[in-house]
């Protein structure tokens, strides 16, 4: 590298060229970045959602989900297979492995699926399959509300907004919640049927056949061609009421005899409302890929052209936007980089005090940062949460390459006397391979991060990139601007005497002087203190190296105890001002009665300080389970309160949440998970086997000890049992005798209760459903069902109760199922401070204790499934960057012994790491993780240019001992510089407040802390391990030398 430095030194235009295009590839691509929260990442998971109106949880499951997991089940590469059972749903979730092509398995499950369609029930809704695309979450949220029928509120949302808002360039979907489409209702009375003799499938099939319109073909005339139309719809709703059914004792009885038509709204499925007014929602979910904030800005111009024409009454509010956190993560990110820069800049100013040499320093952090820019776009990366912490941490490393040669330089002008072109290429050269080792090593630290296995690996693959191509990029700019800039910009100083103010011009030819001036500039002020207290340290650490070993040793023993004691979590939870509680009313509470609780929460939650709004709904899942509710909580933003969402969270979770268990509510208070697999974000633990009752059981000793795990809060099961229903009980030998069909009776019954799409109603281009079913009174009434009339064979129709009996019981809610077996899921969430990792243990240890049978097992779902292989890829990330480093060092030092010194210094460090994480209030996770990576590469840094130049010394003849004690004290200044730089770039990240502070905290205490801490005690660690290894190194040469002496003589005398 030292060639380089020289050209560039030598060429200044050269070297002005090269930085300028390396610039304006950052330029262009940081234009061309888009600017999202996560990482693009596509997960092989598959869910297929299959609809049977009216069917109870274990119909669901024995012909629609049984089947549809059969047909699934063959296919490769499936890592789980869940499912659940719900009443009139069925929802499978295929969790493929991470290397399974997510567009073939979506083709394969689709296969797969068509081949079974005839298998499953004739009523069933077309099977919905849809890939699990973390990037596609609703990026907006928008409530309509008004005083109007909600009908016609859900015409505006579905007609004017979704469909305009659809047509936007990004967006993927706007899901409708909350509303009730425009429906032709015809409610039947079952009294009325049964005077008339009809049944239920008489009106339904007169409704099908009599409100057609079905092409009729082409007749040609001559040159002329003519399409035909039967025209057979009705043109108005009151025509349905007239279409005729049968003909009784010669009386023609149409629908208007035996049914009320009504120009209405389809039953409500979901409700919400926005603080105490009823509203309908609007998700809109935007394309994969895309850029969310620039998506959002098309949304709100849109929006805004729409709200001008907005219908006096309506109004229309935003409740959610994603891309006011990932701005204000963009913005924050930016005024760290900015901030950090300055500080690190501050610092090389006050130990060199040359503004010079702090403004050629300083250029190198925003020359190495967009150019870095060029990289993340060319690997098709975004401006992300991650990609932005990798650039705020190499603040402080990319000031480090040139930090290190500038110093160096710098020492030969200031020291030396030389000219500052020939300090450059002297400087360079001495430097230039310790400085491509660093580089290297910390490539070789950071690169295998992109390599992690799992979802967060995916995750994790654009902060690795990022961090290798902001290091290797500064090294090209230390050995690019810096020479040149140094080369131009430096001079050599003039000094005078301390004694007599004689001037005396430093020179390489004059020893004398070249040392006097060393001894005016370096044993004045502060670092003079320093440099003396380091020195006798050194000298003692020397003499008595069984101190420095017990010392390491003893510190090094305390890691267990610190690990156990320290908090274990996935990642940290974020202050994003928003939260969600989800609220399970008792089984069989109806739509409007679960609303209304939930209802009630929000109104509870809302009478609490720094509550801006909330958004009450229900059955807004995909299973549209009527008694399952959630408020979301929207706080003000975090600088207008004097809490932390944390705090809030808990405050429900203690105060409010104990009265609603009194009312029989199971209520759980959670945030939104970042890495979702598909699975409920509280989900811990499963167990799955084949008898209900001893899997209830198991689920209770399980939640028993959760409960006791400190921290452990919301502990609930899946198991939901007790819901009441009807089972239909069909007298088979009476049916048979009077002719009347299962299938009669069923579809009967499902008509009445459930309705059913019987025909299609048209006005004004637009198509409406026609929904056949009992009237309100009918329907809520056992004894007149049992009045409606059945087809029969013998009799023509006979009433339900002659071959029919209800009989009331419960069941299940639903049934979950893991792998084809019926399964329990365990859930909880953790109080602020407490540790994920001890519910697992908790978990395990009950495992132990229960001695399950062989056909019973257990797995880990969600985060802590996600946590416990995230950790476990870091630890192998560990082992090839310790592997990797080793090589690098082995090939710079051209030795396979002094590799192990440096390395030596890295766990030195992790005892400081975990005590900074105690000091702050951190627990250990995948971001303070990642900070001890940062950590061990600067530790690293600061031994290679230790070792280094104490090898050189001792090449250049100097004794051992006088070569340590001169190499770290010439090193001890750009250590300590690069050091105290680091810190300062990460202190911004430290104190931050807002969007990404928990993650940031996070990382930086790991790095602030455990740098500041262990400093001292690496700097004296890394000699007296040389000097043991050196010891060793000795002891073998002479060892082997005189084996090999011996055998030569041997040799001699045979001969």
């Amino acid at each position: 590298m030292h060639k380089l430095a020289e050209l560039c030194a030598r060429r200044p235009v050269f070297a002005s060229v090269l930085i300028l295009i390396m610039l304006l590839l950052g330029v262009m691509g940081y234009l061309q970045l888009g600017v999202d929260r996560f990482p693009k990442v596509d997960l092989p998971i598959i869910t297929v959602v299959t609809a049977l109106p009216g069917s109870a949880p274990e119909e669901v499951e024995t012909e629609i989900t049984d089947t549809i997991e059969e047909a699934v089940n063959t296919i490769s590469g499936i890592d789980e297979l869940h499912s659940v059972s719900s009443e009139g749903i069925s929802q499978i979730i295929i969790i493929f492995k991470l290397e399974k092509d997510i567009d073939v398995a979506s083709q394969e499950v689709r296969d797969r699926i068509n081949g079974v369609l005839s298998e499953l029930p004739q009523d069933i809704r077309q099977p919905l399959i849809m890939k699990l695309d973390p990037d596609a979450v609703p990026v907006l949220t928008l409530a309509l509300s008004g005083s109007f029928p909600i009908k016609e509120l859900t015409e505006y949302a579905d007609k004017k907004l979704r469909r305009n808002l659809e047509t936007i360039d990004g967006v993927g979907q706007v899901a409708v919640i909350g509303g009730q489409k425009r429906q032709v209702n015809v409610h039947v009375d079952p009294e009325k049927l049964r005077a008339y003799g009809l049944t239920p499938t008489q009106v339904a099939y007169a409704l099908q056949t009599k409100n057609a319109q079905i092409p009729g073909g082409v007749v040609k005339e001559g040159a002329k061609e003519l399409t035909v139309r039967t025209l057979g719809r009705v043109e108005s709703v009151g025509e349905l009421e007239r279409i005729s059914i049968a003909n009784v004792g010669g009386h023609v009885i149409r629908v208007g005899d035996v049914a009320t038509v009504e120009d209405g709204a389809e039953e409500a499925r979901s409700l919400a409302q926005l603080d105490e007014t009823p509203a309908i929602l609007l998700d809109i979910r935007k394309q994969s890929g895309t850029n969310t904030i620039e998506v959002v800005r098309n949304l709100r111009e849109r929006l805004d052209d729409l709200l001008k024409s907005l219908p006096a009454g309506y109004h229309v509010e935003v409740v959610r936007d994603q891309s006011v956190y990932i701005q204000n993560s963009v913005d924050t990110m930016n005024e760290h980089l900015i901030l950090g820069s300055i500080l690190a800049a501050v610092v090389v100013l006050i130990f060199l005090a040359n503004l010079r040499t702090t403004i050629i320093s300083a250029l190198a952090i925003p020359t190495s940062v967009i150019s870095t820019f060029f990289v993340i776009f060319f690997m098709g990366y975004t401006l992300n949460m991650l990609t932005l912490l990798a650039l705020a941490l190499c603040v402080g490393i990319v000031i480090d390459d040139a930090i290190v040669v500038l110093e160096n330089i710098f020492r030969y002008i200031e020291e030396k006397g030389y000219e500052p072109f020939e300090a450059v290429i002297a400087a360079t050269r001495e430097i230039g391979l310790a400085v491509m080792a660093i580089t290297l090593s910390l490539v070789a630290v950071f690169f295998p991060i992109a390599f992690m296995e799992g979802i967060v690996g995916r995750f994790m693959k654009g902060f690795g990139v990022t961090m290798a191509a902001a290091i290797v990029v500064s090294l090209i700019v230390s050995f690019t601007l810096t020479p040149m800039l140094a080369a131009r910009w430096l001079r050599r100083p003039s000094r005078k005497n301390g004694g007599n103010g004689r001037t005396v011009e430093s020179s390489a030819e004059d020893e004398f002087k070249a040392e006097h001036a060393r001894a005016v500039s370096k044993q004045q002020g502060f670092y003079r203190i320093v440099e003396k207290t380091y020195l006798v340290m050194l000298k003692f650490a020397l003499r008595h190296r069984w101190v420095v070993v017990v010392s390491s040793v003893l510190l090094l023993a305390t890691v267990p105890f610190q690990l156990k004691l320290l908090p274990a979590n996935f990642i940290p939870d974020e202050d994003e001002s928003e939260f969600l509680i989800q609220v399970r009313a008792p089984e069989g509470t109806s739509l409007e009665a679960t609303q209304l609780l939930v209802a009630q929460v929000a109104r509870d939650v809302r009478r609490l300080n720094g509550i801006s709004y909330t958004v009450a709904s229900t059955a807004d899942t995909e299973q549209r389970i009527a008694n399952l509710g959630n408020v979301l909580v929207h706080l003000v933003e975090p600088h207008e309160r004097a809490f932390s969402q944390a705090e809030v969270m808990d405050f429900i979770r203690n105060e409010l949440v104990p009265k609603y268990r009194e009312q029989d509510l199971r209520v759980s208070v959670m945030i939104r998970d970042v890495f979702s697999s598909g699975i409920s974000n509280s989900g811990l633990f499963v167990v799955a086997g084949p008898d209900a009752k001893k899997l209830e059981e198991y689920a209770r000793r399980f939640m028993e000890r959760l409960k006791s795990v400190p921290g452990a809060v919301d502990v609930d099961s899946s198991l939901i049992v007790g819901k009441p229903q009807y089972g239909v009980v069909i007298d088979r030998e009476k049916a048979d005798d009077l002719g009347v069909a299962v299938s009669d009776i069923a579809m009967t019954i499902r008509l009445l209760l459930a309705g059913d799409k019987v025909s299609d109603y048209a006005e004004k281009g637009e198509m409406y459903d026609v929904n056949l079913r009992a009237d309100a009174q009918s329907r809520n009434n056992i004894e007149l069902l049992q009045m409606v009339n059945v087809p029969s064979l013998s009799l023509g129709s006979v009433p339900l109760s002659d071959v029919v009996r209800f009989e009331e019981s419960t069941g299940p809610a639903q049934i979950d199922r893991l792998n084809r077996a019926r399964q329990v899921t365990i859930f909880a969430n953790t109080e602020k401070g407490a540790s994920l990792q001890a519910m697992i243990d908790a978990l395990h240890s009950e495992e132990k204790a229960l001695n399950m049978g062989p056909e019973y097992r257990t797995t880990l779902i969600g985060r802590s499934k996600e946590m416990s292989r995230a950790f476990s890829a870091l630890l192998t990330v560990f082992i090839l960057a310790f592997a990797f480093a080793y090589l690098v060092m082995a090939a710079q030092f051209e030795s396979w012994l002094h590799p192990i010194t440096v390395l030596l210094a890295l766990p030195l460090t992790l005892p400081f790491a975990l005590v900074s994480l105690f000091l702050f209030g951190q627990s250990l996770n995948i971001f303070s993780i990642l900070g001890i990576f940062v950590l061990f590469a600067v530790v690293k840094k600061n031994a290679i240019l230790q070792i280094d130049h104490t090898n050189n010394l001792r090449a250049a003849g100097i004794p051992r001992h006088e070569a340590i004690i001169d190499a770290n004290l010439d090193r001890l200044r750009p250590i300590l510089m690069t050091t105290v730089a680091f810190v300062a770039g990460m202190l911004p990240l430290m104190i931050s407040e807002g969007a990404g502070a928990a993650t940031n905290k996070t990382i930086s205490s790991v790095v602030i802390g455990g740098q500041t801490l262990s400093l001292l005690f690496t700097l004296l660690a890394t000699p007296v391990a040389y000097s043991l290894f050196d010891d060793i190194s000795e002891l073998f040469r002479r060892y082997f030398g005189k084996a090999r002496s011996a055998a030569g003589e041997a040799v001699g005398e045979n001969a």
